[in-house]
This record gives C-alpha cells, structure tokens and sequence, in this order.
C-alpha cells in the first residue's frame, strides 16, 4: 500500500517566519506609496495567519487550524504550503475529496516540490486514479532517473492499469541498470506466472539462478518450479547442486525426500529423511512437522513401520532432550508393541516436562499394556492430581486396582472419574461396565446390575456388556428372557467371539434347551482353540445332560487341566458326574 509522505511540520511552521520579521524600510511610511504599505501589510497579515494556523494545528485545534488555513488561501491562493496543509487536514477527517483537491492545488502551484508529488500521487493510487498517479510519476522518474524507488513505484502503477508488460520494461531497464537482482526477477517472474508465461517465468528463474549458483534458497526455489512444470530431470539436477554448494543444507535432503516420494521411490525418500533429520542445523520441531506431515501423505508399504522408527530413533539420538521428540519416538514404540522401550521414553519426558497430560495418558496405558498393576496404580494416582478435571487417570487407576482386586477403591476412582466425562457416551458405558465388574466381585449384584443398566442405558451397543450382564443373570438364573435377548445382541455385534458364544449356550442350558446349547458351546470351542476352563466344564456339563456322559467327563478333566473353573470341577471330575 502506497503511503502518504507527510510534509514536516516545523519545516512549514517556519516557513512564512522571515517575512513576518521584516520591518518597514527606513524612512517609515514617508519613503513608501500607500498601495505599496498597503500590500506590505497584507503580506503581514496573511503570514500571521499561516502561523497561527500551524500553531493551531500543533496544539490539536484542528478545527481552528483549518478555519485559518482556509482563510489563508482564500485571501492567498498561491499560498501552497497552506493547500497542502489543508488537504492534510482533510485526510485525518476522511474527507478523501476534499483532500485530493487541496493536495492537487498544492502540487500545480510547486510541482518541482517532492513531497507535494509523492503525496497526490498516493491519494490517487490508494483512491484508484493510477492513471493521474501515472503521470507525476513519470516526471518524478524523469527528473531524478536514478532514484528506484520511483521506477518500482512507477511499475507498480502500471500493474494497477493492467499493463504487465509496460511494468516489464520499467524492470528491463532497471535490470540493465543494477544486475541481475532477486528483487526484480521474483517480481517478473510472478508477473509472467499471472499471465500465464510459464516460460518466460522460468527463464527468470533460471537466470537469477545462473546469476546466485551459490545461493541454495535461490536455487531451492528453481528446483521446486521445475517440479511445477514437470521437469523432473532438472529439479533433481538442481537439487544435487544445492547438496555440493551448501553440503549442510538440511532442507535440501527434506524436499529430496518429498521428490522420490512423488516418484515412488520409497527407499530413497527414506535415506534422504535420515540424512535431513542427522543434521543438528535443522531444529526438532521442523522435523516432526516434516514427519508428521510427510507419513500423512504416504499410502501404506512394505517396511513402513521400521523406517519410522528409525526416523524416529535419529531424531531422538540428534535431539535427546527434546520432550516433543521423545514423546514422537514413544508412541512410534507403542505403534511396534514395544512398550517397555516406549514406557522409558515417556518417563524422560515427564522428567524434563512434566506438565503435558498426554504423556501421561500415554505412559498409563504402556503399563495397562505391560499389566504392571502396582505401577500403573500409582501413576494414574499422580496423574489425577495433576490433572483432576481428566477422567482416564481414574479410569486407569479403576482398572489397576481392580486388576489387583482391589474393588472398594475400584469402585471408588471410577465413580469420581465417571462424573467428568462429557460428550463421550462409549467412555461412560465403559465406566459403568467396569464399575459393574467390581460389584459382581463383591458379590453385591443389585448394585453391579444396576451399574450395567446405566451403561447401557449410555452406549446401548457395548458388548461386553450386554454379555457379562447376561452371563451373570445366568449364574443366578434370573431375567433368563433378558439375558437371552441381551446375549444375541451381543452375538451380533461381535460374530465368533468365543465368549459370547459360550455366555448364549449357558443361557440356553438354563432354560433346558440343551441341544441348542451344544451347537452354541460347540462353536465357541470352534471359534477358539485354547478355550478357557469355564467353556470346557460348561461343555462337560451340557454334554452330561444330553447323556454322554464319557465325553462328559473328558471335558472336565480338560477343563481342570486349563486352569481354575466351578467350585463344583473337582468333584466332576472325581465322580464322573454332574453337580451344580
């Protein structure tokens, strides 16, 4: 934007004071015609007022400056100081006509003054009169050709008027002047991309490149115009020199990388990321943007995730104390399940950066994964102190105690957690759900009841559970319509789950369809070949009853021998026979 040049004030607050000192001639009025002390006191009076029009202005009386301004030049139109003032005056006011007007006086009045012409042309640029803007330019060119400022001016003039190629010329000349100079070789460039000589622009390109060989952000800007075009020879030429004549150049090994992607070549993409995220000169947070943003456009291949890792590793070997860099190598540990490697990184972080939640949350669910118990207790214990408005600390620290049987405190961090929740209804149910459990632990089934239906009641689809919910009416042989529906619902949403499959044949031996239920628990020893000790004795018990009673007992014994099942197994398998 073309900016008003503002005539100093002191300069035209002194500009009228030596006519103000003059004296009368000696002799007095004696030596002098009455026309002529006539005139000489007009003369007087006007320079008072133009004084004390600036002295006005200078005190903030804009009002009073510009009453006496416009005295001033109503009684001396001549006065062009005055007429610049004024249009000054105008200007702050946004009276954008009265101000060109008064500025336009001025500068017919002095055209040789600079600042009058830099300042009407302005106005007229900025009110899209280019074409008067045009001509003051031109003359100010005219009478000082070596000043640039003006020719860049003058060609930016003829860009408001739609004429690319007068402003070319102006850049021509000045070229032929100065060199070849970035400044100008962008500036064509850019006009030539606008109207549509995409050519013409790389020539431009290519010459301020010839002209700067050793200047690597020219030369980056080349290769990447020659992407533009298509001409993949020669931006993979340009970036090969950038690498001889700036060897330190991180960035050059970055847009290599994004080159052979493009092309397909994954291995060499990967090697030129290695050696761009080795450099020490190029900062951590470029490169985990650089990844970040690199692997959002990769479609997925062979060898993916080990060339992540070890981007990864060699961010974290050039940057060790960086925590976003450490947190990013982390999670790439997580993603290849190697958790413990993952669990130290995120320590590290905690300890160089403790106040980012999602390091914690990371590092908790590292130790679920790793069923440290004891360890993940504690953590989410400090983590939801750090952060008590977050509800997965005491989710996790549910789930930890519960996994060490530790149901009253269980129950107690879930119901504290539950209540943050906001907006996440499969969270909530999955709260409720475990509250549940630790209530069935307890023995407490009202409550534990209870629980389930209020995380259904929040993710009505969950189907662990719609299958726990069922399997436990079953036990007790309650709602057994209830927990038939609740069971098929789950089979649904979770086909061959073994589980399920076991929970839906129990169900049915409850109500006494036992052919039903060996088809069921049949399926679910199918659809897992390590079934647990439950399923096995479920199915001894359902095969008991239908009178095969050899098999029966076959599946009891592996039952006992898979692990821990009813407090009935033992005697099963003693006994040959059912009990319940």
């Amino acid at each position: 934007m073309h900016k008003l040049r503002i005539l100093p004030i002191i300069l035209l607050l002194f500009t009228g004071l030596p006519l103000l000192a003059q004296e009368l001639p000696e002799g007095g009025d004696e030596t002098l015609s009455k026309e002529d002390i006539r005139r000489f006191k007009e003369r007087q009076r006007v320079t008072n007022l133009f004084f004390d029009a600036n002295k006005a202005k200078l005190t903030g009386n804009e009002a009073r400056a510009e009453e006496l301004f416009r005295e001033n030049v109503s009684n001396d139109p001549s006065n062009d100081a005055a007429w610049y003032e004024l249009s000054q005056i105008y200007f702050k006011k946004g009276d954008t006509e009265n101000s060109i007007e008064c500025a336009r006086k001025a500068y017919e009045l002095s055209p040789g003054n600079t600042w009058y012409s830099l300042t009407l042309a302005g106005m007229y640029i900025n009110n899209n009169q280019p074409e008067k803007a045009k001509s003051i330019y031109e003359k100010l060119v005219a009478d000082d050709p070596m000043n640039t400022e003006y020719q860049f001016e003058l060609a930016n003039i003829w860009l408001q008027m739609n004429k690319p190629n007068e402003a070319i010329k102006i850049y021509d000349r000045l070229e032929s002047r100065l060199g070849v100079n970035e400044e100008l070789s962008m500036q064509k460039h850019r006009i030539y991309l606008a109207t549509g000589k995409s050519k013409k622009a790389l020539e431009e390109l290519e010459k301020l490149a010839d002209a700067n060989a050793w200047d690597s952000r020219i030369l980056s800007m080349l290769a990447e115009y020659y992407l533009m075009q298509g001409m993949k020879t020669e931006a993979l030429n340009t970036y090969k020199k950038i690498q001889k004549v700036d060897p330190d150049n991180a960035y050059v090994n970055i847009s290599l990388a994004d080159f052979y992607r493009q092309q397909g070549d994954m291995d060499k993409a990967t090697e030129s990321l290695k050696l761009g995220f080795a450099n020490p000169y190029l900062d951590a947070e470029t490169k985990v943007q650089v990844m970040m943003s690199y692997y959002s456009q990769v479609k997925d291949y062979d060898g993916i995730e080990e060339d992540v890792t070890e981007l990864a590793t060699i961010l974290a070997n050039t940057h060790p104390n960086d925590p976003r860099v450490l947190m990013l190598k982390g999670e790439m540990m997580m993603v290849s399940e190697k958790y413990r490697e993952a669990r130290d990184l995120f320590v590290k972080v905690n300890e160089l950066d403790p106040g980012k939640y999602q390091v914690w949350e990371n590092l908790l669910r590292v130790n679920a994964m790793l069923d440290d118990y004891p360890q993940l207790k504690e953590e989410s214990r400090k983590a939801s102190e750090l952060f008590p408005m977050h509800p997965m600390p005491y989710y996790f620290n549910g789930f930890a105690n519960f996994m060490m049987k530790n149901y009253d405190e269980a129950i107690s961090s879930l119901s504290s957690g539950v209540k943050l929740v906001i907006g996440d209804n499969r969270l909530t149910s999955d709260f409720y759900s475990m509250i549940g459990d630790a209530f069935h632990a307890l023995g407490n089934s009202t409550e534990s009841f209870s629980a389930y239906e209020s995380s259904l009641r929040a993710f009505p689809d969950n189907a662990l559970v719609l299958n726990n919910y069922a399997y436990y009416l079953s036990l007790i042989r309650q709602n057994l319509d209830k927990a038939k529906t609740m069971s098929e619902k789950a089979n649904r949403l979770a086909p061959g789950n073994s589980s399920y499959l076991d929970t839906y044949a129990w169900i049915l031996y409850q109500t006494g369809d036992y052919a039903a239920a060996l088809d069921y628990i049949e399926k679910a020893l199918k659809a897992d070949d390590s079934a647990s000790a439950v399923i096995l004795e479920h199915y001894g018990d359902i095969l008991y009853k239908q009178g095969r009673t050899g098999e029966a007992s076959e599946a009891w014994k592996k039952a006992k021998a898979r692990g821990e099942g009813s407090e009935f197994l033992e005697q099963k398998v003693k006994d040959g026979k059912l009990y319940e």
